[in-house]
């Protein structure tokens, strides 16, 4: 075993992870990364060095964030790392590598707190709106602490129906959220091997990405039942809706990139561009251009992809 690469690797993990529980929002940005450091360890030297960076890293966490914190930390950026590590190591495609590192963690943590919620007695969905009720009673108390009235005020008249739509819409939030995560780790992990690896790694690059074509089916799916009045339908509909949202605005930013990258933008600029797009209401017009990419197919990408 390289014991060098495995305590590397586990201080950075475990560093990254630490980092977004002390600084406000550049930690919080750094420790979406940890799962980075694992999944090199385990592509480029093995799984017994993959895995036994994740323990010992999950035990660095729980020295200093106790061992709940060792155990959030595994089921969250541990598997991810796992789950996108077998995925390359396997040359799954892309978005296989995404869904399984983003669904693996979920699931997880969906088993436990399901098992949390039966020992409790208590339903999961009543559970979270719940915890949502007094976390803002306790926000709303904090801020009428600091004189911040208005901000008090706001946060108490979130009505309930607000909470209600906010928790049954709270799994394709996650579930997207996750997914997202996984599929910048991976990113920058296959950015990172492919400057090491010759010949790169046959995978495409974010400019050459696509969807699966077939997954614009469930997209038609989901909305033809976002119009059926049952509300259990139209909870199913709309998270998936948020997922497959995300899915194609992927692909409208993955077109952009391609022709940023035509122009010869900078890599720092075309990153400051992509931010400013996504946080711009234009964001629905990306996400538009995925879709229509379906059959436009704006950069000639279809059929197999094999990067020079």
């Amino acid at each position: 075993m390289n014991y060098r690469v495995v305590v590397i690797s586990s201080l950075q993990a475990a560093g990254l992870y630490l980092a977004g529980l002390i600084i406000p929002v550049l930690g919080l940005l750094a420790a979406v990364f940890s799962p980075v450091p694992f999944i090199l360890a385990y592509v480029r030297e093995g799984r017994q060095e993959g895995l036994a960076s994740i323990g010992l890293a999950c035990g660095l966490v729980s020295v200093f964030a106790g061992w709940q914190g060792g155990v959030l930390f595994f089921l969250t950026f541990g598997l991810m790392a796992i789950g996108i590590a077998e995925a390359m190591l396997r040359r799954s495609k892309p978005e296989g590598a995404a869904l399984l590192g983003g669904l693996l963690p979920i699931a997880a943590i969906g088993i436990a707190l399901a098992a949390y919620f039966a020992h409790l007695g208590k339903s999961p969905v009543a559970g979270i709106e719940e915890y949502i009720r007094n976390s803002l009673v306790e926000t709303a108390k904090m801020y009428t602490t600091l004189g911040l009235t208005e901000a008090a005020a706001m946060i108490n008249g979130a009505s309930d129906r607000i909470i209600y739509y906010l928790v049954r819409l709270l799994p394709g939030i996650v579930i997207a959220t996750s997914v997202v995560q996984a599929a910048c780790c991976y990113g920058l992990a296959r950015a990172v091997i492919a400057r090491k690896q010759v010949p790169a790694p046959d995978q495409p690059t974010l400019a050459q990405w696509h969807a699966p074509d077939v997954w614009v089916w469930g997209l038609i799916v989901t909305l033809a039942c976002a119009v059926i009045p049952q509300d259990a339908v139209n909870v199913i509909s709309w998270n998936a809706a948020i997922f497959f949202g995300v899915v194609y605005t992927a692909q409208g930013i993955a077109i952009l990139e391609h022709y940023f990258r035509k122009a010869g933008i900078h890599t720092a600029v075309r990153s400051m561009l992509h931010a400013i797009i996504l946080a711009l209401p234009i964001v629905v017009c990306v996400t538009a251009l995925g879709i229509v990419d379906i059959w436009a197919d704006f950069r000639k990408v279809r059929g197999p992809i094999v990067e020079k």
